[in-house]
């Protein structure tokens, strides 16, 4: 009932799946205050979707959920404008970066593999520390609260650069240089890889520069808006990977999984919720492996690129594969807000609560 030919990525799929995709995503986001394009991406790839098409239209869902969540933080007035700036400029700079590594890796032919291996990496890294750190919270029964955490060496190694800028509205001075050196490297990594970067962005903020947790989620959430805006514009004109009939359900979808996640984040036992989504991304992890060892030790054919007929296609989703390829620019931007519009207006509708 609910099973389309993609107009972009050539690929039947069920919309209603997709939409629990983005529903899982936003919940996770709004529980949590951070992108989840480090479990979309993948959760897409499973479903049959092209990684190149996952990654770019998953940045579409990125711009809705980081709407949602800053317009939600500039009302409570918890954002640095100064900070935000500076974040902002070096995560840019790394979006171009990473725009450029992924079209020379798809040049290559390689793209799959790198994909696949970074995720792995990635993935198994992040759900093995929340894994420790879940079950240890839930062992000695710690509670989180909203301060900064103790100075640690990284910390104090970081507090000796000079360049420093002060950032009244946190009371803090901070060094420009690794602070725009890590948003370039992040915003870098996020881009390939089509994650907005917030869960490395904020344990960054926090034990490199001793933010408080609040304070980095806010600016974490405005670097993910601003650059993913970018990578949907970018993925449009030059890779023309961004589909606007996948991204729809992942961007409705996230907008009520955000509101959904900031309601349980005020009931359900954090630590718990962690060790399960720990879980939950060290399987995602587990199954990247099986399929590298599978393309590594099976001789499989390479696949051919996927063409689809706009005669095959219903009347819009012809229109709307004519406009991605001849008007890219006015498709990407249109894509992006859209996406802005429903996290903006969702955070209006859903933010007070």
């Amino acid at each position: 009932m609910f099973d389309v030919m993609l107009p972009i990525a050539g690929v039947w799929i069920n919309l209603a799946a997709v939409g629990c995709v983005g529903l899982l995503i936003g919940f996770v986001s709004g529980l949590f205050g951070v992108g989840g394009g480090f479990l979309m991406t993948p959760i897409l790839i499973f479903l049959g979707l092209p990684p190149s098409i996952s990654i770019a239209t998953g940045s579409a869902q990125l711009v809705a959920s980081a709407a949602f969540s800053t317009t939600v933080a500039a009302r409570q007035r918890m954002i640095d404008p100064k900070l935000s700036l500076y974040l902002v400029g070096g995560a840019l700079t790394g979006t171009t970066i990473g725009i450029a590594i992924f079209n020379l890796l798809s040049r290559m032919g390689s793209l799959d593999l790198v994909i696949g291996v970074s995720y792995v990496v990635l993935l198994g890294t992040v759900g093995g520390l929340m894994l420790k750190e879940s079950v240890a919270a839930i062992r000695h029964k710690h509670v989180l609260h909203d301060e900064v955490p103790s100075e640690n060496y990284i910390q104090h190694r970081i507090s000796q650069f000079t360049f420093k800028a002060h950032f009244q509205r946190i009371d803090l001075s901070i060094s420009l240089v690794p602070l725009i050196g890590i948003s370039v490297v992040i915003g870098t990594i996020g881009t390939i890889l089509g994650v907005g970067g917030g869960f490395m962005f904020v344990p960054a903020l926090i034990y490199f520069f001793r933010l408080p947790t609040r304070a980095a989620v806010a600016a974490s959430q405005v670097q993910i808006l601003i650059t993913m805006v970018a990578a949907t514009l970018l993925h449009a004109i030059f890779n023309h990977a961004i589909d606007v009939v996948l991204a729809m359900p992942l961007i409705v979808g996230g907008v009520f999984g955000s509101y959904l996640g900031t309601l349980a984040g005020r009931v359900v036992n954090g630590a718990k919720f962690r060790l399960a989504l720990a879980v939950l991304i060290l399987m995602v992890a587990i199954r990247f492996l099986i399929g590298l060892i599978l393309a590594i030790t099976q001789t499989r054919q390479a696949a051919e690129p996927i063409h689809v007929s706009l005669a095959a296609l219903p009347a819009w989703e012809s229109w709307i594969a004519v406009q991605a390829s001849g008007n890219s620019m006015v498709y990407g931007l249109s894509t992006a807000f859209i996406a802005l519009l429903f996290g903006y207006f969702g955070a209006r509708l859903f933010g007070r609560v």
